[in-house]
């Protein structure tokens, strides 16, 4: 049973409210005085003409005591209280409205309420003290108000996926597709559907995953592994909130919000050939960075003991000593706080409870930063390419696996049939890595 406090004294719109939240199993406290002396309910309906000079202290009251409780007022003249600062409530209504209004605009902060509710704990999830925190956190809070398209840019394990759940916290719906795990062929079926019959092996109908989520949001994961052809289709949903499945002969609309997010240079990308321009700038309407744990090393001791206590056994306790934290903060941390999380995760395994001491971090240094070598020999004799950040590490990888294939269709007189069966793989498959890695099967010669 939902609960309510009125506050009123005893009026014809009173009774009318009474009579209607009884009716639909509400419960209801009548207070008769302005003065709030217990926790009050989620949702606190006031009647200004009953407290007169009385009403702007008690609802600073309210909202200083109780900062999550929903606030409802009603007058019979509503411009009588317009000193009244408007951040002391949250609906104002006139006693014919109320009469009107009443059930739907309850739901209505029921649902604000229910949305403030989940945004602090999504929230609560974004730790860190450091000045980039503390905009990213404002940038979110902002990006909740609007429907825009948001695009979320940053190193593997900085925690983008965090960002879009708190950015989406107002909606039922969250649909998340990882493009880089979609085959290219089936791209537009996944995200659009199809019609039975519309290609071979469709014997049902099958629903897109954009249709999926419509009155929700759709989070696009590593957008920067989409393929141009699904782009294209892409740029049309935004621009037109349709969508047509494959098969299909009419559109049908849809209303999505639409978060995506990269660990690439979009920028680069573009200039590459490998994204589209105009759906960089459609989808950058709300911009985010999210910075590496590297360029933000205050937010390590905190990023920390959050692990610690969201991983430790219940009624065990666990501390950092100085020298542990020490260590945390000289890591560079290549992997971001996904490498911190599995650290701590990790350590927690193999350490009794008590103090966490410096030689109990297990931390993985096997792909070195900021070092001034461009290479770096192993125990088993392999050299390794030293890279300045792990993005530039990466890209050195992508750019030896780009000479490394070119190299096999050229031994193989440039048939990608050929060379996919000496590398033991699907012809479709090797096209298909071609194509992510920018490459032109024309232009190897």
């Amino acid at each position: 049973m939902s609960s309510i406090d009125l506050f009123s004294q005893d009026t014809a719109t009173s009774s009318f409210i009474l009579d209607v939240l009884s009716s639909v199993n509400y419960s209801v406290e009548v207070h008769s005085s302005p003065s709030v002396s217990a926790p009050l309910s989620p949702i606190v309906v006031w009647d200004l003409d009953s407290f007169g000079s009385k009403n702007t202290a008690s609802l600073a009251a309210i909202r200083m005591q109780f900062p999550d409780t929903m606030i409802l007022v009603y007058a019979e003249d509503t411009e009588k209280y317009a000193d009244i600062p408007n951040n002391l409530f949250d609906i104002i209504l006139t006693a014919d409205a109320v009469k009107l209004h009443l059930m739907s605009k309850i739901a209505k902060l029921k649902e604000i309420n229910r949305a403030k509710l989940i945004f602090r704990e999504r929230m609560s999830h974004l730790v860190g003290k450091s000045e980039a925190m503390q905009n990213l956190r404002k940038t979110v809070e902002r990006a909740i108000l609007h429907t825009g398209p948001v695009l979320i840019q940053g190193e593997s394990g900085v925690g983008k996926d965090l960002i879009a759940r708190a950015i989406a916290c107002v909606y039922d719906k969250f649909v998340t597709v990882n493009c880089s795990a979609i085959p290219d062929t089936l791209f537009e079926s996944e995200l659009f559907g199809h019609t039975r019959g519309a290609f071979t092996g469709a014997q049902n109908e099958r629903i897109g995953l954009f249709e999926d989520a419509n009155g929700g949001a759709i989070f696009l994961d590593e957008i920067g592994d989409m393929p141009l052809q699904a782009q294209v289709k892409l740029l049309r949903v935004i621009q037109n909130h349709e969508i047509r499945p494959i098969g299909a002969n009419k559109t049908r609309h849809i209303d999505v919000r639409i978060i995506a997010a990269t660990n690439r240079d979009l920028k680069e990308e573009i200039r590459e050939k490998r994204f589209r321009e105009d759906l960089y700038y459609r989808l950058n309407v709300i911009p985010m960075q999210l910075s590496p744990l590297r360029e933000r090393r205050e937010d390590i001791e905190d990023l920390a003991n959050y692990f610690i206590h969201q991983y430790a056994p219940a009624g065990e306790p666990y501390k950092l000593s100085d020298a542990a934290l020490k260590k945390l903060q000289a890591h560079s941390w290549p992997g971001n706080i996904r490498e911190l999380e599995n650290t701590i995760q990790r350590t927690l395994c193999f350490t009794d409870p008590g103090i966490i001491n410096a030689e109990d971090l297990q931390i993985d240094e096997t792909i070195p930063l900021h070092e001034t070598e461009t290479v770096k020999i192993a125990e088993n004799g392999i050299a390794y390419p030293v890279a300045g950040d792990y993005e530039e590490f990466r890209e050195k990888q992508l750019d030896e696996e780009r000479e490394f294939l070119k190299a096999k269709i050229r031994e193989c007189g440039g048939s990608v049939s050929t060379a996919a069966e000496k590398l033991g793989m699907l012809r479709t498959a090797l096209y298909n890595r071609l194509g992510r890695l920018g490459i032109n099967t024309k232009d190897i010669r």
